[in-house]
């Protein structure tokens, strides 16, 4: 009888996520037509263990609408699937999940209220909302 031996985890999946946020980051900026793809910074991309999933954050700047970028993504993804998968990178190719990194927004934020609270209460705090 063959002993089985529990998986540990490597660190596969990081490299892995890793070496695709490089491509992907190549491939938007000089394979894709839509200009408003070569204004997204990829933040992180996150692997699932088995390789699977591929979770990709990105970033815009200010001026850019986050919804439109978003309709962009998901009308590219094909062309985006099909330039990774000439690159060799997967035995089978992962599912793509574009989500925006809202870490960026919130420590905007926390910013803001820093500096408000560093300015004193009489300074006429921020009116956000």
């Amino acid at each position: 009888m063959r002993r089985v031996r529990p998986r540990t985890p490597t660190g596969r999946p990081t490299r892995v996520a890793e070496l695709l946020r490089e491509r992907l980051a190549l491939i938007l900026l000089y394979k894709c037509a839509d200009p408003r793809l070569k204004e997204l910074t990829l933040t992180d991309v996150e692997m699932s263990p088995d390789l699977k999933q591929a979770r990709i954050f990105y970033a815009v700047r200010e001026n850019l609408d986050r919804d439109q970028v978003q309709m962009a993504l998901d009308k590219a993804l094909g062309f985006i699937k099909q330039e990774v998968a000439k690159e060799n990178l997967f035995r089978l190719m992962p599912e793509f999940f574009f989500l925006p990194d809202t870490g960026l927004d919130r420590a905007a934020k926390l910013e803001k209220l820093f500096q408000a609270a560093k300015a004193g209460p009489g300074s006429g705090g921020t009116s956000d909302s």
